[in-house]
């Protein structure tokens, strides 16, 4: 049996994600990176690769989403107060110790009656805290600020032709609240397939194979693209299931967006409208990890989830190895387009 949820109760009521402001372009990286005009174009084809959103030296994880948590209470017309929970999803957080979630707790003018938590998870890091946000909420919080997020331009080697073009930088804020509405979830996990996605000397543990390697990640495509086309049609599949839903009613599949190859993939095994798949996140903003689905929302389906009531299918997949899936219903939320940068004023 799956870790499967269901709630009737936790309501998402605004989305709002902040990207780096630094714009790179991939053609224009290509040469830094080691590659021929002819490879960067066959990349460039094959991947999807555009441009992507970096943040500065001095901005981290924290900043961006406290930049879209304070654009989203503000949208939303609430206080900090208000707010009795902020979970943050990051595998960049400001410190090992202390819990970066407490920091944005702070900063925000939340009180010390906060419940405030890191959940370290990349690419179906949304759909995790998702569940866990509208757990809260279902067991009687009011409201709870999730957080996602990471500056993953950072933990690339910038030379590493086949990872560092893929990497944006960006943080979501998502407020879900008390309110009547209906959510599916199912969660998994698999620790065997750590490696394929891994940062190595990142922490306290050290191996003899990972000694002498810089702490940059490290990727097995082929394992990746494998695991994803093994597992997430099966995910798809399920969570509909799980819904009672057919797959023509969700009115769109926001998947995590690691690039434009693998979601067309998805989208052909599924049998999916390409309309109902938006796939051009990764190669405006760059994968954005824990915030893609966020990021995708507010990049691309910003009028309408504003503006209609909507069922959507939420996934994310990758490092964990790690995924999860979501159907989720919304009604005119409040989801701005993507914001480029932190103002003065965040």
């Amino acid at each position: 049996m799956p870790a499967e949820l269901r709630f009737e109760n936790a309501r998402v009521a605004g989305i709002v994600t902040t990207v780096g402001a630094e714009r790179r372009d991939f053609l224009a990286e290509a040469a830094s990176m080691g590659l021929s005009e002819a490879e960067a174009a066959r990349l460039q084809r094959a991947l999807g690769l555009g441009s992507r959103h970096v943040a500065n030296k001095s901005e981290t994880t924290v900043d961006l989403c406290l930049a879209s948590a304070r654009r989203l209470l503000a949208g939303l017309s609430l206080t900090p107060g208000e707010v009795s929970a902020v979970i943050l999803v990051t595998q960049t957080p400001d410190y090992s110790a202390p819990s970066s979630a407490i920091s944005i707790q702070h900063e925000l003018g939340m009180p010390v009656t906060t419940m405030a938590f890191d959940m370290r998870l990349g690419c179906s890091g949304f759909v995790y805290g998702l569940a866990v946000a509208s757990s809260l909420v279902e067991s009687g919080f009011q409201r709870v600020l999730l957080c996602v997020g990471d500056i993953a331009s950072r933990f690339v080697d910038p030379t590493d032709h086949a990872i560092a073009p893929l990497m944006g930088d960006a943080g979501a804020a998502v407020l879900v609240e008390r309110t009547p509405a209906e959510s599916w979830y199912q969660l998994y996990s698999d620790g065997s397939g750590a490696r394929a996605l891994i940062i190595p000397n990142s922490g306290l543990r050290q191996t003899d194979a990972d000694r002498d390697l810089a702490p940059y990640m490290r990727m097995d495509g082929a394992a990746v693209f494998n695991f994803t086309l093994q597992r997430v049609p099966n995910l798809i599949s399920d969570i509909l299931s799980a819904a009672k839903l057919a797959v023509d009613e969700p009115d769109y599949f926001v998947l995590h967006q690691p690039n434009k190859y693998i979601l067309k993939n998805l989208q052909k095994r599924l049998q999916l409208p390409e309309q109902k798949v938006p796939m051009s996140t990764q190669g405006v903003f760059g994968n954005q990890n824990s915030a893609s689905i966020p990021g995708t929302i507010n990049g691309f389906l910003s009028e309408p989830y504003s503006t209609q009531s909507l069922l959507s299918v939420f996934a994310g997949f990758g490092i964990g190895l790690s995924w999860g899936a979501a159907v989720v219903r919304t009604d005119r939320i409040f989801a701005p387009p993507t914001f480029i940068g932190i103002d003065k004023e965040s």
